[in-house]
């Protein structure tokens, strides 16, 4: 039995972040694009890159407010609202439960060259900062009345398709550039990137320009020909597909896209959403962002189970960079797994933490989030993995073609030796009627499907509403650091008690805000408010950006309190 309660968990629970201002300060957490020139837009408005960010606390509409980037402020803004996918906000929804907001703006010509940053200023206050930096690279603009080889790609003189940008536009696309889509672009047998190769320093960039409703559909959405191309990013496009909706490109970030099955069909294969296996070339790993997607009825009852919502896996033999899965929104995929981590056959394993925050997975086939290997060689992982921020709702459902898969939490197989810590996630609902676990971490079964790791369980909720156990009653696992996490049964009589690994848990009710609302932040007097231990430097923030702790113990679940209070602190894990 490993009932290990680590000494440094005891000195971190009197480490207190000091009380800070009450005023809801406005926070940043991530933007579609880290660099880009300070002019050649040429689109009458602004001088340089057009760049997006989200945040929160960062209003509804510019007023005074203001987007300083590189010392200057930007030279036009494009949109400043809520995320909710109205009006140029983009077509990834980040407000519902994220309650996020977005600004899109250009880079002033005023703009430092070099490394600096973005931060904004709101009600005289002003947020954290993302990196951002200044540098050389050309900007190109495709819209549906454009000419492709006839023409130079400028806003005056526009490419006709995204096709041709990714395709080389005749030569032009070099690392370092961007190229924006117009309203009306589409293209309608998915976009193939051929060879597209860019740096980490100087990146190729295809962004929908904002605004702008862009339509990337077929048998594929956005995939990488050949397994060449690398250190791409795609931001704000319509992705609509009966496979993968984007393949992986090392170094490739991908921000507040749209993924979804093919109009009146269904999305299915041996893939995912964001999908990629680094067979052929190095086409996965590699510090890849997937960052604020909105990824929904993204499979059918029909799909294979071997169809995933993420499939990033690293089969080429070498050891890549842990990918990053930050602020996505899952809703009703019936792809099986929500938030996909597992490998087989020749494992390269991943270097780097893996980090999985703050997103959002509701009405999940399959688990919410599962950690699992079974390659030719022990281990397969090695990693750490850190799972932290998350609110998962009714994951583990099942469909004609996936059952058996109605754990909501899942770490499989002995070659997988990772150690995962598992910080203030939020669960709430899993399972279907008659079947179905919060926890299937399995040991004392096969030695084949026995976790080969070390896990970390501290200050999670999960709140059961279909009388179904929190952990499988015969395999079960003890996790390896435990403490203050909270249990609730929805007032019925089964289960009766947490797991018995975890004899210090609450049972109460963590008095959440208003389910039916989707605000599962605390009300006063809530026994997960301020009741559990710090976890920095793995957790700093909420998932809604307010500074944890704020003068007492941290709180328990992925909301440190409804009222979002984030003060001028570091942000140690925002990109």
């Amino acid at each position: 039995m490993k009932f290990i309660l680590s000494a440094l968990f005891f000195i971190a629970m009197f480490i207190f972040i000091p009380a800070q201002s009450n005023a809801a300060d406005p926070v940043l957490f991530f933007s579609d694009i880290t660099s880009g020139p300070s002019t050649g837009n040429g689109d009458g408005k602004g001088s340089g890159a057009i760049v997006t960010i989200w945040g929160n606390n960062l209003g509804t509409t510019k007023g005074s407010s203001r987007v300083t980037v590189g010392g200057a402020d930007a030279s036009y803004v494009y949109y400043w609202g809520k995320a909710d996918r109205t009006g140029a906000s983009g077509p990834a929804d980040l407000y519902t439960y994220h309650r996020m907001q977005t600004i899109s703006f250009a880079v002033g010509s005023g703009a430092a060259n070099g490394a600096g940053e973005i931060y904004v200023t709101v009600n005289g206050k002003r947020s954290n900062s993302l990196p951002f930096t200044v540098r050389s690279g050309n900007i190109y603009f495709v819209k549906p009345t454009g000419t492709d080889s006839a023409s130079n790609g400028s806003w005056s003189s526009p490419w006709a398709s995204l096709s041709y940008a990714a395709n080389g536009g005749g030569g032009k696309v070099l690392p370092g550039d961007i190229i924006y889509a117009t309203d009306g672009v589409q293209e309608l047998s998915g976009l193939a990137m051929r060879d597209r190769i860019g740096t980490a320093a100087q990146p190729i960039s295809f962004i929908a320009y904002p605004g702008a409703n862009v339509v990337i559909q077929g048998s594929y959405g956005i995939g990488n020909y050949s397994g060449r191309s690398k250190f791409t990013n795609f931001s704000k496009f319509s992705i609509k597909t009966r496979s993968n909706g984007i393949d992986t490109h090392h170094g490739m970030r991908a921000v507040g896209n749209e993924i979804t099955n093919y109009p009146s069909g269904c999305a299915d294969g041996q893939g995912g959403a964001v999908s990629g296996s680094n067979q052929f070339q190095n086409t996965t790993g590699g510090n890849i962002k997937v960052f604020g997607n909105y990824i929904h009825d993204f499979g059918c009852d029909s799909t294979s189970k071997l169809h995933h919502v993420f499939y990033i896996s690293n089969r080429g033999g070498y050891a890549v960079e842990s990918f990053e899965l930050g602020w996505n929104y899952l809703a009703d995929n019936k792809a099986h797994h929500g938030l996909h981590v597992y490998d087989e056959g020749i494992c390269g394993d991943f270097t780097g933490t893996m980090r999985i925050h703050d997103n959002v997975v509701v009405n999940q086939v399959g688990v919410a989030v599962g950690v699992a290997s079974s390659g030719y060689s022990d281990p397969c992982f090695t990693m750490p993995v850190e799972i932290y921020n998350n609110l998962f709702i009714n994951p583990g459902q099942e469909t004609t073609s996936c059952s058996g898969h109605t754990q909501a939490i899942s770490f499989m197989k002995r070659t997988t030796r990772s150690t995962i810590k598992v910080y203030n996630n939020t669960l709430y609902g899993y399972g279907v009627n008659g079947d179905g676990y919060a926890l299937m971490v399995q040991d004392k079964g096969s030695a084949e499907w026995n976790f080969g790791g070390r896990w970390e369980w501290v200050n999670n909720i999960i709140v059961d509403t279909k009388n179904r156990p929190y952990e499988d009653a015969t395999y079960w696992d003890a996790a390896d650091v435990t403490g203050n996490n909270l249990y609730f049964n929805g007032g019925d009589s089964y289960p009766a008690a947490p797991p018995s690994w975890d004899s210090s848990a609450s049972t109460a009710n963590p008095m959440f805000i208003d389910v039916a609302n989707k605000l599962f932040g605390l009300r006063e007097g809530s026994p997960a408010l301020g009741t559990g231990r710090s976890t920095t430097p793995v957790v700093v923030r909420d998932i809604r950006g307010m500074v944890r702790g704020q003068g007492r113990n941290y709180s328990i679940g992925a909301f440190e309190s409804e009222d979002v209070l984030p003060p001028a602190a570091p942000i140690l894990s925002l990109r």
